[in-house]
């Protein structure tokens, strides 16, 4: 018959688990390369024939003015 949460085993409130552990930093490595290095010889023969770039930023950053010369220089 049931009466109450002393059937379940505890009273009142149920046991608190700690909390899991926090998963270990991740490392984020970033690497500046030059456009020089990407698109003109020799380093240029030995990638693909298409190259995407991402460009993020702010409105007003300028980002259609580097893609601007990223076009001129290929």
């Amino acid at each position: 018959m049931y009466s109450g949460p002393e059937v379940r085993g505890f009273r009142g409130e149920p046991p608190r688990m700690p909390p899991p552990p926090r998963p270990p930093p991740v490392e984020t490595r970033v690497e500046t390369i030059q456009v020089d290095d990407l698109l003109e010889p020799p380093s240029r023969y030995g990638r693909p024939d298409h190259i995407v770039v991402i460009i993020r930023g702010l409105p007003g950053a300028g980002k259609t003015y580097v893609s601007k010369l990223l076009k001129v220089i290929s």
